[in-house]
């Protein structure tokens, strides 16, 4: 088995320092198990580890994409193996690092998504009905054939949307019933995997200062190029948080200051989710990074993780 070392928490939780100074005590590289930061041009919104912040350390699967392109958990899956097995072929252990719950999985877990091959003209279809008749539309026909499925995935993600009834009108079955397993061991990978969590209010309070620095950092101006190259509001990429509420500002519907609230509202109401998500998991060794974040030294963290690995 490939061995992994996988670290999971919250966005704002520390995650981007703590696997670089893991990765430099391990002398291997880490790769980036994130759902927004393999679009390219969209750097400061999704928080992509800079230059700086990677401290020479290497970073794979940062952008890969297009904004107006999509990277599936499946072709994560499958670029993230690649560089699984070359690291552990060089006698490094890969750190991937991430709050994507699915894209984590896709390591950790025995995740089956071959078993349902795609057809373009099922597909076509029903991004033609969305085309026709809005998302709300196209959401209700999931909930009549898959109400599990409905309340899992949100209407505006139109990709999982459409995904998840092409399933249910290829194979009869409902898309909810291919994820029963989804924490199945996995059998190729020997996955240690670490959760950083943090007091709440200490974790809602590095957002809210975390967005005004993205401002601060030009986040306005790369919004606006994205729309600039064409990168429209409808695009998956582009309702990421960070980038959907910019644009009606851009667009004098609303004010910057009320755009800057909504922003920060929804990065901590997505950071619940996502602890939401992780904790749920009993594989995960959790460590409570409050006191680092308030000394700034992490050292005590890593030795902690490196205590564990060795000896669990």
């Amino acid at each position: 088995m490939y061995k992994v070392i996988v670290i999971v928490g919250p966005t704002a939780v520390g995650k981007t320092k703590f696997s670089v100074e893991l990765a430099k005590k391990l002398n291997t590289e880490i790769i980036s198990a994130d759902s927004c930061q393999v679009h390219k041009y969209m750097d400061i919104g999704t928080a992509k580890v800079t230059k700086n912040e990677m401290d020479g350390i290497k970073h794979h699967l940062l952008d890969i994409v297009n904004p107006d392109e999509d990277c599936s958990v499946s072709q994560f899956q499958e670029l993230a193996r690649k560089e699984i097995i070359r690291l552990n072929e060089e006698n490094k252990i890969p750190i991937v690092i991430g709050g994507s719950g699915l894209f984590i999985n896709s390591i950790m877990y025995d995740l089956n998504f071959g078993t349902v091959k795609s057809d373009d003209k099922i597909r076509k279809y029903f991004y033609d009905y969305h085309k026709e008749n809005g998302t709300d539309a196209l959401h209700d026909l999931l909930r009549e054939l898959d109400p599990i499925s409905a309340d899992k995935i949100h209407k505006n993600n139109v990709k999982r949307v459409v995904r998840a009834l092409e399933v249910c009108k290829l194979t009869g079955q409902k898309f909810s019933d291919f994820g029963t397993n989804i924490r199945t061991p996995s059998k190729e990978y020997d996955c240690f995997c670490i959760g950083l969590t943090t007091n709440r209010d200490l974790l809602y309070e590095r957002i809210n200062k975390r967005v005004d620095i993205m401002i601060n950092d030009g986040l306005i101006k790369e919004v606006n190029t994205l729309l600039d190259m064409g990168y429209g509001p409808e695009l998956t990429s582009m309702r990421a948080i960070g980038y959907k509420e910019l644009v009606p500002f851009l667009d004098n519907d609303i004010s910057l200051e009320e755009a800057i609230d909504t922003i920060k509202l929804n990065s901590r109401r997505f950071a619940k989710r996502q602890f939401t998500w992780f904790n749920a998991d009993k594989n995960i060794h959790w460590l409570d990074t409050t006191e680092s974040i308030k000394s700034g030294n992490i050292d005590l963290l890593i030795d902690k993780t490196l205590d564990l690995y060795y000896n669990i």
